[in-house]
């Protein structure tokens, strides 16, 4: 079938599920005509733009073997891209930065199609939980998906473009357990006003907190839906303060989601950090790069290089400086056991020689959320992709020649809510509970469940009475939890992706924190504001939790250990402590303790997870990295 059969195809749908008059049918013909000559001329220009950014793309090089750097940067993600731009400040300092995967393009930047970049297998690591009985039940083969993003960019290019920074508490319980206090959030303040340029209209926005220079753009959305206004006025009701600006350090409130976007398009850390710098010569990019391990002089316990493959060729690097392991809280693990720093046992049972017995893998702390709330409305103001693709609808057009209208919502996301379940006082500056208001659900295609992994036959029992329904969604996230899981190698082939053991719920609390967070979700529906839109629950039974009596909290706890949805926000297994600490594997200045020249610097590093969506914490700790490496090595005071 030609393109030109799909388009009158599609537009004679569109005609025709138009009420049936004359003046209608003609009126719906002159919209679709405009709408498909907008779409020409703005696919046209995407064409275009998608050009432009190619030419900006960091051309790839293959070194030599034995080929000699002062710096090599393992991962090209919101770690590895931020602390490859710092270092190549220095002229003198010649910066290889290895990346598994390849280019980004303009496809990936649309904000409201980004989930379905987790379908791409290109683009991401295609981690799997190990199966559980505890939880991920209504999961395929009970293994929640982590679609680590792969490229450049890293999880930065395939992620949904949330800024959040988390609270004051978090970064000064950093300073607290590791006795360091530029750990703190008045430290670590410079850094998160050092990496953005704010422009946050939608925000009670506290000036003194944010930077205006920065390379990552932070803004809102250019579009927010009906709903999302009655989901922040629904916070107001609750008596929670609204329009809050909660990247100042205090988030209780509720708020229109900050994004980092430019020009309707997601900002990455290889658009923001990367592009820019392209033709520094001292910086060195090689892509389609498997790093198999750190080289480690064994009597002198120095690294001093890498080993990667690259079309199917093994190649060593070698670093005169040091390594900085930069994979995230998956991957640089998972190098570092492979170099043979790890737990002694689990190292010699693959027969790795044990070079650092370390508590590597350890710790891992993740986000998860309940999937299962989706609530019917009575208006046509959510998103339901048939609809929103049909020529006679302006929404592609919009975004296509003015970078506007629904597209620019990554995906569908628009509000957030911080509260702390178990003390509603306003003045309570620790939640720990994050509402996520996404103005799309699963019903709304049949796609976005596949993302999740979720089972065909849960998804249709459950979710089939809301298909091509109006709808939102709320996820509620247990944003502090206290279950710690383990990231192990499954053997000690470099292809082999490790076993994750996320052990969600093995703390009780975890359960319980989160059954009340699922109830207040749904208690903020209830709000006059939404209750506008005749907001009301899918009331579907899910799948597995027939037994439990409906509501209770029997049947909530059954409901979220069958629809668990990690949020990608794994951190820890490459913990940061005082020297004295034998849980921590880094010290503060984030050298791997025991071994000489070599760094890990991403989320794995972070010794408690923040109340925060781990991108822009994760670059922040690699601005720091930056200023610590150029220190030690006498490039700043």
């Amino acid at each position: 079938m030609n393109l030109r059969l799909v388009f009158i195809c599609i537009a004679a749908l569109s005609i025709f599920s138009t009420p049936a008059n004359s003046q209608s049918i003609i009126d719906n013909i002159i919209q679709i005509l405009k709408n498909l000559i907008l779409l020409t001329t703005g696919g046209l220009k995407f064409i275009s733009d998608a050009l432009k950014l190619t030419a900006n793309e960091l051309h790839d090089i293959t070194p030599s073997n034995k080929q000699e750097y002062d710096f090599i940067i393992v991962g090209a993600g919101s770690a590895g891209a931020t602390i490859a731009n710092r270092l190549t400040e220095i002229e003198e300092a010649r910066v290889l930065l290895i990346e598994a995967g390849s280019k980004e393009n303009l496809i990936m930047d649309i904000p409201l199609t980004a989930i379905y970049l987790e379908l791409d297998k290109n683009k991401q690591w295609g981690y799997l939980t190990e199966p559980s009985n505890q939880y991920c039940l209504g999961i395929d083969n009970k293994q929640c998906k982590i679609p680590f993003g792969k490229g450049m960019g890293g999880t930065s290019s395939v992620n949904y473009m949330m800024v959040t920074r988390g609270n004051k508490k978090n970064y000064d319980t950093w300073a607290e357990l590791t006795g360091d206090n530029s750990w703190s959030w008045d430290e670590m303040l410079k850094y998160f006003k050092k990496l953005e340029k704010y422009n946050v209209p939608l925000a009670n926005t506290k000036r003194e907190a944010h930077g205006y220079d920065g390379p990552v753009r932070v803004t809102n959305a250019a579009y927010q839906s009906p709903l999302v206004h009655a989901f922040v006025e629904s916070g107001r009701e609750f008596g929670f303060p609204t329009v809050v600006d909660y990247n100042s350090g205090q988030q209780t409130g509720f708020a229109y989601l900050q994004t980092n976007q430019i020009n309707g398009e997601r900002m990455s850390v290889n658009r923001a950090y990367l592009h820019p710098i392209k033709t520094r010569k001292n910086l060195f990019v090689s892509m389609n790069s498997h790093v198999n391990k750190v080289l480690i002089n064994p009597e002198t316990k120095t690294a001093y290089g890498v080993e990667f493959t690259k079309r199917n060729r093994k190649i060593e690097v070698i670093a005169s400086k040091e390594v900085i392991v930069c994979a995230g809280a998956i991957g640089s693990p998972k190098i570092l056991m492979l170099s043979g720093i790890g737990p002694a046992e689990h190292l010699q049972s693959f027969n790795i020689s044990v070079l650092k017995s370390a508590p590597v893998g350890e710790n891992l702390m993740d986000h998860i959320a309940y999937g299962g709330l989706s609530f019917l409305t009575n208006e046509t103001e959510s998103i339901v992709v048939p609809e929103l693709i049909k020529p006679s609808n302006p929404a592609l057009s919009d975004y296509l020649t003015k970078r506007s209208g629904p597209f620019t919502t990554p995906t569908a996301i628009e509000g957030l809510g911080y509260l702390n379940v178990d003390d509603s006082s306003l003045d309570n500056e620790e939640p720990n509970a994050e509402i996520i208001f996404v103005n799309i659900h699963f019903g709304s295609e049949l796609l976005m469940h596949k993302v999740f992994g979720f089972k065909e036959s849960f998804f249709k029992k459950f979710f089939g009475n809301t298909i091509f329904r109006h709808a939102y969604a709320l996820f509620p996230v247990l944003i502090q939890p206290k279950s710690r899981g383990k990231v192990y190698l499954r053997s000690a082939d470099p292809k082999d992706n490790p076993k994750i053991h996320a052990n969600y719920f093995s703390d009780p609390e975890d359960i319980r924190v989160g059954i009340k967070i699922i109830k207040a979700a749904i208690e903020i529906t209830k709000s006059k504001a939404l209750q506008r839109y005749e907001s009301r629950m899918n009331d579907a039974i899910v799948p597995g939790c027939e037994n439990h009596v409906l509501d209770s909290d029997s049947y909530w706890e059954c409901a979220f250990r069958t629809f668990t949805l990690t949020i990608w926000h794994h951190c820890g297994t490459c913990k940061m402590g005082a020297e004295n600490d034998p849980s921590a594997v880094v010290n503060t200045k984030l050298q791997v303790q025991g071994i000489k020249n070599l760094r890990v610097a991403d989320s794995s590093i972070m010794p408690m997870i923040p109340t925060a969506h781990l991108n822009i914490p994760t670059i922040a700790v690699a601005e720091k990295a930056a200023d610590l490496i150029k220190s030690y090595w006498g490039f700043i005071n």
